[in-house]
């Protein structure tokens, strides 16, 4: 199921840019374009940071997801403001739709650590039985 979901996100990323590609160069940069690519960016430097989070600080999971919310939060409010997404009277939005993604992004990393816990421990099993055969 992993690599559904990847596999779905990585050709559903790869049609929008090769249909927006066409698009731009047919009829220029529109502000849904616009917006797509804006978060297609700001994808990249979420995905970024946690990267460099997870390589290089130690930190326990609950505090890391902590750091990464609050962090990645104040990432979207200052790509937001430049992006003209958000204005001071609604700033607080970029707590609600970080908070959102992060919590789908726990379960899916939830359910991937279990499948992982899963098939180690069935080939300890496997390898166990072999061993003692």
């Amino acid at each position: 199921m992993k690599k559904i979901l990847k596999d779905t996100c990585i050709l559903a990323a790869l049609m929008i840019l090769s249909v927006f590609t066409i698009s731009i160069i047919w009829s220029g940069v529109t502000d849904e374009i616009k917006l797509v690519l804006q978060l297609f960016a700001l994808a990249f430097l979420i995905s970024a940071f946690n990267y460099l989070l997870d390589e290089y600080v130690s930190l326990s999971i609950i505090i890391s997801y902590i750091v990464k919310y609050f962090a990645i939060t104040a990432l979207v409010m200052l790509f937001g403001f430049i992006a003209g997404w958000f204005y001071p009277a609604n700033f607080w939005m970029a707590f609600i739709y970080v908070g959102v993604v992060l919590i789908l992004a726990y379960f899916i990393d939830d359910l991937r650590i279990k499948k992982d816990i899963s098939y180690i421990n069935k080939r300890i099993r496997e390898q166990h039985d072999t061993a003692g055969s």
